[in-house]
């Protein structure tokens, strides 16, 4: 699976009608669907802004919005490119001009979907790497060079106590989990459970 690391927009123009595409990084539908306001917003004279959203959370949850065109012509095209690709934690949201030239149905399907190819083309792509909760105790001395490991692996520090030993509440994958191991057998590190 693979994620954006960069947002990317684009434009497209067929017979008159001008297509504006955006990818947006976004890792729930409401934060998606707050970006879109914003795109309408700066787009308040389009015809229609149209949106293709897939989003990990357990399981992939897709979602889309054709505004108004005809059912499955642009909402679905956008989800389709997303599906293909492999991409999740990820929107695609298309404005459209109107030029005053029917497109139909494919014409309306294939210029959303070209439209959100060139936002995906605009954007960086990366590997998509899932983080679990841990504890980890570990010894004072060692705080900086496991901070150092789970920073250089793309984890997190959620949470920091320091007593006897320093317990950490972090958020990294099960590689980094494993090299945490290996590195520094003394500390200490369990799943959370939700």
């Amino acid at each position: 699976m693979l994620i954006l690391s960069s947002e990317g927009q684009s434009e497209l123009v067929v017979n008159k009608s001008k297509f504006i595409g955006y990818s947006v990084i976004t890792k729930s539908r409401e934060h998606f669907l707050d970006r879109l306001n914003e795109i309408k917003k700066n787009n308040l004279s389009s015809s229609h802004t149209v949106f293709g959203l897939r989003v990990k959370k357990n399981i992939i949850e897709p979602h889309f919005s054709d505004d108004g065109e005809p059912s499955g012509t642009a909402g679905r095209p956008l989800i389709n490119i997303l599906e293909s690709k492999k991409i999740i934690n990820c929107g695609l949201a298309v404005v459209r001009y109107y030029g005053g030239i029917n497109l139909g149905m494919g014409g309306l399907a294939r210029a959303y979907s070209q439209a959100g190819i060139k936002a995906i083309s605009s954007s960086k792509l990366t590997n998509f790497v899932e983080l679990h909760e841990y504890i980890l105790v570990i010894k004072y001395n060692n705080l900086d060079s496991i901070s150092k490991v789970i920073y250089d692996n793309k984890g997190l520090i959620l949470d920091r106590n320091f007593d006897l030993n320093i317990t950490l509440k972090i958020k990294i994958s099960t590689s980094t989990k494993a090299l945490i191991q290996k590195k520094f057998p003394m500390a200490k590190i369990q799943a959370l459970e939700h």
